[in-house]
């Protein structure tokens, strides 16, 4: 198969979308051609040979986020056309790459899937701010999903969802896959003190993603506050960046946790992945996440987590397993922190679980599913014509 990625972020942004395209095209890639169209970036040295990018600018949102306008750029979409595409993916449904991609498929007499990777109403807050532009969203998106021969969601809770919204194409749930191999090399204690001076004698937690509002950050520092009342054993390492990234850290401060909290800002994948296997439970409170790769990660590197019981952690932890899923509850939620700090044995139980549990997520069984639905797509699509 000759498969067309159209995607409105891609490298070197890092998020879930890169990583999910990355992780299905490492598999794919060995037994078909992979093209991948999305943004440029100012400043990024392209490292691969089967992407293509569009002009960009950073004019109305994060310099992380370029929004791409392939209408300055016929030769790209030109030189597409001619690479005898078998079928289209789209990561996004809202950017004007998204639409592209639905005007090449139909010109092309393709089909075209979709991955519904994102709540996306739960992001209006930093666009938008008014029902209005919820309202916006969610039809928009909708009507995207009703035009294409195939969604996929990365959890079963995201497929709920968006069947509520009225979508009527068939939904099919594919998490993205990670690769196992990559959460065998966690930092020492010795050079976590090193590099950002976290303490070797306490017990540590770990939140790994973005940092912004809508990840409930607010809620774990609160959680934190709680925690640090009680006892002096732990400490926090706050993985990630974002435009909000400065507020939280004056915030820490104002909450007097600057000595228990520690940011490390956005690492790259391969640093990132190195935290997971270094500290003792991952803590993540975000209540918008479609799949949760993170949580993933963590289980590969055999750290139970402690996650709020909604959208994709639902269908990844075991809860009292591998794991503890929560209610949005902060006293709940702390209590499970508490549990796993004070019982080193049920620690250790829940991460070897979950590091044997995540074997269902690797990044070849996961491929195997996507290329099975890019074939039965393609098949279908054929017979309908």
């Amino acid at each position: 198969m000759k498969i067309g990625i159209i995607t409105e972020c891609f490298d070197p942004t890092l998020n879930g979308v890169t990583v999910s395209i990355h992780s299905f095209e490492e598999v794919l890639e060995k037994k078909h051609e992979i093209f991948i169209l999305a943004p440029q970036t100012h400043g990024y040295q392209e490292t691969q040979n089967n992407v293509f990018r569009y002009p960009a600018i950073t004019w109305f949102g994060p310099n992380d986020y370029p929004i791409a306008f392939p209408i300055f750029a016929p030769q790209v979409t030109r030189k597409v056309r001619e690479l005898g595409l078998d079928i289209i993916h789209a990561q996004h449904s809202l950017g004007m790459l998204g639409a592209m991609g639905m005007r090449l498929a139909h010109d092309l007499d393709i089909p075209i899937v979709h991955t519904y990777h994102t709540l996306l109403v739960e992001y209006v807050h930093w666009k938008i701010g008014a029902p209005i532009g919820r309202w916006y969203v969610r039809t928009r998106s909708t009507n995207y999903c009703n035009r294409c021969d195939q969604i996929i969601t990365p959890s079963n809770a995201m497929r709920e969802i968006i069947l509520g919204y009225g979508v009527k194409t068939p939904i099919e749930t594919i998490p993205t896959g990670i690769d196992l191999s990559e959460f065998q090399n966690p930092f020492s204690r010795d050079e976590l003190f090193q590099k950002w001076q976290i303490p070797r004698d306490k017990k540590l937690l770990l939140y790994l993603s973005r940092v912004a509002k809508e990840k409930n950050i607010d809620f774990l520092l609160d959680s934190i506050k709680e925690l640090n009342q009680k006892r002096q054993d732990f400490h926090l390492i706050l993985v990630g960046g974002g435009k909000e990234l400065a507020d939280y850290q004056k915030k820490v401060v104002q909450m007097g946790l600057d000595k228990v909290i520690t940011f490390t800002d956005k690492q790259e994948k391969k640093l990132a992945n190195r935290f997971f296997g270094a500290v003792d439970i991952f803590v993540f409170p975000s209540i918008t996440e479609t799949q949760g790769i993170v949580i993933s990660e963590a289980m590969a590197a055999g750290i139970p987590a402690v996650a709020i019981n909604k959208m994709g952690p639902s269908d990844i932890i075991k809860n009292n397993v591998d794991g503890f899923l929560c209610d949005l509850n902060l006293a709940e939620f702390t209590a499970k922190i508490e549990s796993l700090l004070d019982d080193d044995s049920l620690r250790i139980k829940m991460g070897t679980t979950a590091r044997e549990n995540a074997k269902e997520f690797s990044k070849e069984s996961c491929a195997n599913k996507m290329e099975a639905l890019y074939e039965r797509t393609i098949a279908n699509y054929r017979n309908r014509s």
